[in-house]
């Protein structure tokens, strides 16, 4: 029997896509009506959204920080204000449209997760614990928007020049993308070694090992090394454009195996709450 809480994580999807839908229709077709759906729609996702994880700290008594499916909830909620900023500051309708692509992949994959309010076991009851899932949510967060950047960059910009060039409002909008693509990804690489240093602290509290080369330590570590390279790379003009987007894509997808796949191929001290 589905509970309240369910039927409001239900709601949160279902909303999640359908202003989705609206914000890419928009992008391609230009129909005025549908950019404020979408805000509408996003809007009352995002508050439904921070009314569950309310409800779910109710029920656990803690931040809801304790397993995958609470990140996943937590992250979507963040994803899902930080797309309003994109949609009524910057009104990049692309970079909106793909972070809600995103979350709704997310939350339709929290579905298939366990969601018992198990509570964490006395080790891993540390101070560390709410650093280290903030500095996680951060980061992502920057990085799914960087990775939202890139695509719309490698859509704008098409990998051959025509004859006589790209029109002057298109390049600027190129320049535009990457610009913010990378900032996207200092934000994020800066909360990814926090993100590191807080775990290796809290591990060291609670197993005794700063590293212990667990599964999820050492594809964080991966992911840190991917956008590092991205960051030694940028200044040099060939590995501009186009290249960098592939790095943020990778990049991206690197952190996307590292907070589920990781769990599930390869298990590890990081598995509990899966």
């Amino acid at each position: 029997m589905l509970t309240l809480k369910d039927n409001l994580d239900y709601l949160v999807f279902l909303l999640t896509i359908m202003a989705a839908a609206c914000i890419a229709l928009y992008v391609w077709l230009k129909v005025k009506w549908l950019p404020k759906a979408g805000l509408a729609l996003n809007a009352a996702a995002a508050v439904i959204m921070l009314i569950a994880l309310i409800m779910r700290m109710q029920e656990t008594g803690s931040l809801p920080v304790n397993s995958v499916y609470e990140f996943i909830l937590f992250f979507s909620l963040v994803m899902l204000v930080f797309t309003l900023f994109w949609q009524i500051k910057v009104k990049l309708y692309g970079v909106a449209a793909f972070a809600l692509i995103v979350t709704s992949i997310l939350l339709g994959i929290s579905f298939g997760l366990s969601d018992s309010a198990t509570p964490l076991m006395p080790a891993l009851q540390s101070n560390w614990r709410v650093a280290h899932v903030f500095t996680a949510i951060i980061s992502y967060t920057a990085f799914a928007v960087a990775f939202g950047l890139g695509i719309s960059y490698l859509l704008t910009i098409p990998a051959k020049m025509p004859e006589g060039g790209l029109p002057e409002e298109k390049v600027k909008r190129g320049e535009f993308l990457e610009k913010m693509m990378y900032n996207s990804v200092v934000t994020g690489f800066v909360f990814l070694t926090l993100l590191i240093v807080t775990g290796s602290i809290w591990a060291e509290d609670a197993w005794g090992a700063w590293w212990s080369w667990d599964p999820k330590e050492t594809w964080a570590l991966i992911t840190w090394i991917i956008y590092a390279v991205y960051l030694h790379l940028h200044p040099k003009p060939q590995w501009r454009g186009r290249k960098g987007c592939y790095l943020c894509v990778i990049g991206f997808a690197c952190v996307i195996f590292t907070l589920l796949g990781v769990s599930y191929f390869f298990g590890g001290l990081h598995s509990y709450g899966v």
